[in-house]
């Protein structure tokens, strides 16, 4: 909105490397916020109220935001800055936004909440020997056992492993090498 966009004029004037600092300190702690004392901080490095520089942070990270999962380049990104924005202000933090924009993607995929990951597998084939059933006698078996990375439920926590041990018969193996294989065709044709 146009007072979110206001609230970056406070920035004109002061120096490249303050702005960019914002910037860095923006992306930061866009998601988890930023500490009261380090708002005061910036308070006064840009000589105006606490609340004026939550608006300016929170501005930046509107637009931080914006630019993370678009294909922008310096003009599209000094428009989303509004016409309010001096020119030299959008000229510096356009080209410091696309500066930081390749760390920052880079960041973002590390840290993404993903699904299970395989980590290491192992088998090995069983013949059961002894059964009440006598035609279960000599009856061959796989027991796998997987160790899958558990999935993140938080951005920034560390991911456990999980062991997962399971039997399969002949006929579910022979199901399961199957699906695969369809799986691995699909994949194969996939440009």
């Amino acid at each position: 909105g146009r007072a979110a966009t206001m609230a970056l004029t406070s920035l004109a004037g002061k120096e490249e490397k303050v702005i960019q600092r914002l910037l860095l300190d923006s992306f930061r702690y866009r998601l988890d916020g930023m500490s009261e004392s380090k708002l005061m901080l910036w308070s006064e490095e840009l000589e105006v109220k606490v609340e004026g520089a939550k608006e300016v942070i929170a501005e930046l990270q509107n637009v931080i935001g914006k630019t993370l999962y678009r294909e922008l380049d310096r003009n599209g990104i000094a428009r989303l800055l509004g016409k309010e924005t001096p020119k030299e202000l959008k000229i510096t933090l356009a080209n410091s936004i696309s500066e930081f924009l390749p760390r920052w993607r880079e960041h973002c995929m590390q840290n993404q909440v993903s699904p299970p990951k395989l980590v290491d597998f192992d088998w090995r084939v069983d013949v059961a020997s002894s059964s009440n059933v006598l035609s279960r006698m000599r009856v061959p078996t796989v027991f796998v056992e997987m160790t899958i990375q558990k999935d993140s439920t938080h951005h920034r926590q560390m991911a456990g492993t999980e062991t997962v041990q399971f039997e399969l018969s002949k006929e579910a193996l022979g199901t399961l090498v199957k699906s695969l294989g369809k799986i691995r065709d699909q994949l194969a044709n996939v440009k």
